[in-house]
This record gives C-alpha cells, structure tokens and sequence, in this order.
C-alpha cells in the first residue's frame, strides 16, 4: 500500500476516534442527567403523600437507573471501540513513519524530531486510554453504589409504608396464648441454605416466629395450622425462590398472605432468594413491584434488623388500637 493510501486511512481513523470521543462523551452527559432525576424521583419518593405515589416515583427513579446504566455501557462500548482505533491508528502511524525515513534519510535532523514527536503522541493516546479506563472503572464503581443506595431506600419505603398503614390486630389462634410478629412462608429446599437461620435470628432478636418445624405436631393438620398462623401473625414472610413458585402448599400460604395484607388485616414482606426480578415477573408479575429485601444484597441479620423496627412500629400502633377497642379475642 502507497505512503499516500496510509495517510488516508490513518485521517480517516482519526475522524472516526474523534467521534467516538463526543459520542462517548454525549454518554457521560446521559448517565449524569438521568442519576439527577434518579435523585430527585427518589426524593418525590420520599415526600410523596401515598403508596402509590410512592411507588410511581420508585419506578421513575429504577427507570432512570437503568437509562443511567444504559449509558454507561455504551460509554464503556464507544471508550473501547476508541481504543481499538488508537491502536489501529497507532500501527499505521509506525508504518508510516518507516516510510517517510526510508523517503527522508537526507533529512536526519528532521526525521529525529518526526520519531520524537511521535513518541509524545503515543504516550499521550496511553495516558488518555488510562483516563478512560480510570473513568470507566470509576463509573462502574459509582453504578453499584447507586444500586445499593437504591436498594437501601427500598427497605426505607417498607418502614415509611408500615408507618403509613393503619393499625391492625392478629386474632389469637384458638388454644393458643400468644400472637406471633411474623409468619414464614418458604420452600422446604430453602430451609437449609437460608430459612433455618434467618429463623435462628429472628428468635435470638426477641421475634415470635410462626415456623412450620415449630408449629405444625405429628399429625396434625397441616392446612388448619397455617390458617391459624396466618390469621395469628403480624407480618408474613415470603422466600421467593424457584422452589417457592413450584410448590403448592407455598402458594396456598402466598393467597393467604395476600387477601390478609389487601383486607389490612396483615402485611406481606417478600424477600427474594436466588431471584432475579425477571424471575419474578416470569412467575409473579403482580408481585415483581413491590417493595422486597433481596439475600444477594442483605445479609439475614440486615433482614432482621428491618423487621424488627417494623414490628416495634405495628406492636405500638396495635397497642393503641387495642386500648381503643378491647383486647385481643380468641377465634372461634
């Protein structure tokens, strides 16, 4: 190929690096405008006068995530496409500059200062490429804060929607001298991996925890000892997990815990277990919007911690209904 061709091709990199740069940078503009309206959805979310509203907000804000993560892939994309051109540009640059010595050996003196201009070149493509990787690292690092900031505030509408809720009352199970803060609803699969345990310190806290291993007696029935548990509990618990959809005893728990937290008579807490929300909407899409902890982002103490301001919130909300109203009855 002629020295001529060379320089064409090598202006013609140039050109497409230079675009890639101000469509990089147009990403960069995109990520940070839709962070801002994450945040300020998020802090409708915050002030917002209903659930609904609240939620509304919520999903602006996780649409404006994604549109934020949307464009910072594509920074990523353009950054390395920009790269690949740099080094493409940079092999062809070489080429030439043997050309042009082999043209030029008369003129040493200026080839001299040639080849030195091109090693200032190259160093600065390497600094730049280390800025964008630096950037790109950088922004990655600040997604997943975000992620995690978003998640934390998730947790935060549970609790702002628990003080939202009116006051309710369990009714005391027949034969039974306590009502239960919680309700376990789970998959017999997911008892080793994660439910015994989340139990274990749900306990340890001071919780009273309706669980099936505790609650249900050799031969006894197993549909009346959850109907009672369920109409016995504060909260229901939920471990959605691939096993949770495919049982029919779970499900039979989940329209339970449903109809009691659209009646006011309970509240339902999901937590998703080895679940992604596509696996929520394949199996639930109903459920996939609400508000839910997730074990691959809160540890079981986090989740028992939540619980715990949640119930201290509806004991004291009880408290005063049952003040206003009587105490509490056994079911006939």
């Amino acid at each position: 190929m002629s020295l001529s061709a060379d320089r064409s091709s090598l202006s013609r990199l140039n050109k497409e690096i230079a675009d890639l740069r101000t469509k990089e940078a147009a990403e960069v503009r995109k990520a940070a405008e839709a962070s801002k309206k994450v945040n300020a959805a998020m802090d409708s979310a915050r002030r917002a006068s209903s659930i609904n509203m609240a939620k509304t907000y919520t999903s602006t804000a996780e649409r404006e995530a994604r549109h934020a993560q949307t464009a910072q892939v594509n920074q990523s994309r353009y950054a390395e496409q920009a790269a690949s051109k740099i080094k493409s540009a940079t092999s062809l640059q070489e080429r030439i500059s043997k050309e042009e010595e082999r043209e030029r050996k008369k003129a040493q003196d200026a080839d001299d200062k040639r080849r030195r201009d091109e090693d200032a070149r190259r160093r600065s493509d390497e600094q730049r490429q280390r800025r964008v990787d630096q950037a790109t690292a950088a922004a990655g690092r600040a997604m997943q804060s975000r992620i995690a900031e978003l998640e934390e505030q998730v947790a935060a509408q549970l609790e702002a929607a628990a003080s939202a809720t009116p006051a309710f009352r369990p009714i005391l199970p027949k034969g039974s001298s306590e009502i239960h803060d919680v309700f376990v609803s789970h998959a017999w699969e997911d008892k080793a991996g994660f439910v015994d345990n989340l139990v274990i310190k749900m306990k340890a806290a001071g919780l009273k925890v309706w669980y099936d291993t505790d609650a249900i007696e050799w031969g006894g029935s197993i549909r009346q000892a959850i109907d009672a548990g369920l109409a016995g509990s504060y909260f229901g618990i939920a471990v959605f997990s691939p096993d949770f959809f495919a049982k029919p005893w779970t499900n039979y728990e989940l329209d339970g815990l449903l109809e009691r937290a659209a009646s006011g008579e309970g509240r339902l807490l999901p937590i998703w277990h080895r679940l992604s929300k596509d696996d929520v909407l394949r199996h639930a899409p109903s459920l996939a919007n609400r508000a839910a902890l997730n074990t691959s982002l809160s540890s079981a103490d986090d989740i028992v911690a939540e619980l715990v301001k949640l119930r201290d919130r509806y004991r004291a909300a009880a408290e005063e209904h049952e003040s206003s109203e009587g105490p509490l009855s056994q079911s006939e």
